[in-house]
This record gives C-alpha cells, sequence and structure tokens, in this order.
C-alpha cells in the first residue's frame, strides 16, 4: 500500500510537470495563452482603430485669410445696422455670409485672437475702408 502511494505521488508529480508549462504564469499572472489571447487583441484594436482614423474625414484648410476677416467684419457690421429692428434675420444673414465665405465663427475667432495689437489696428482701417466701399449694398 506504501509503494502505491508513493507510486500515485510521483505519477502526479509527473502530471503536474508536463502540464506546468502550458498553465505556467506570466509576471502579471496571466497563463501563457491569455497574455497570447490579450495580445492578439490589442492588435486588432490597433488595427480597428487605425481603420477608423483613416474612414474619418479629413477637414478642409480653413479659408480664413486676412482678406476674409475684413469682409466678415464689415459686412456684420452692416448686416447689423441694416437690420437692427429685426435681429434674428440679422444673425441668420451673418450665419449665411460666414457659410458663404468657407469659415466658421470658431475659426474666424481663433483667427482674430492671433493677430497683434498693431496687426489689429491696421486691419481695422482695411474694415473701414471696405465697409465704405461696399456701403451701397446695404442701402
Amino acid at each position: 500500500m506504501r509503494k502505491t502511494a508513493v507510486a500515485l505521488t510521483v505519477l502526479a508529480a509527473v502530471v503536474l510537470l508536463i502540464a506546468a508549462p502550458a498553465c505556467k504564469k506570466s509576471k502579471s499572472g496571466e497563463t501563457a495563452e491569455e497574455a497570447e489571447e490579450a495580445k492578439l487583441e490589442a492588435e486588432l484594436a490597433a488595427e480597428a482603430a487605425a481603420a477608423e482614423a483613416a474612414a474619418k474625414p479629413v477637414p478642409p484648410p480653413s479659408r480664413m485669410s486676412e482678406d476674409v476677416y475684413v469682409e466678415i467684419r464689415a459686412r456684420t457690421a452692416l448686416i447689423f445696422e441694416k437690420y437692427k429692428d429685426d435681429l434674428p434675420l440679422a444673425e441668420q444673414t451673418v450665419f449665411e455670409l460666414y457659410e458663404k465665405l468657407g469659415v466658421s465663427q470658431q475659426e474666424f475667432k481663433v483667427w482674430e485672437a492671433k493677430q497683434a495689437i498693431e496687426k489689429r489696428a491696421a486691419l481695422e482701417k482695411k474694415v473701414v475702408e471696405f465697409m465704405q466701399k461696399i456701403l451701397s449694398e446695404y442701402r
């Protein structure tokens, strides 16, 4: 009986030693299979993210420039003067102006904020000159 117990113990030890490499835990506590599966999932997720990024449309470059700035400022002032009694119509007209020129109000504000004080003063002169040039359109 003692020989049988020893033999069973040895047999159990051999089975455990044979199975041990397949169940070997990595430093993070994962088995080799789990680590390989996690690696594969990470690769698939990276590929999916790359495909999604490639599928997103790239926004067109901003059309914001000095001339566009001057036109928006001048026309906006004249529009609000013309429709001072109908502010919703004035706002809608200004919104249409932004669309026509292909810029957003956010792009306009960002571009304006980046200009130096000296540059803004020169732009204001151009705005006034442009307003005088197009004044007849808003009368």
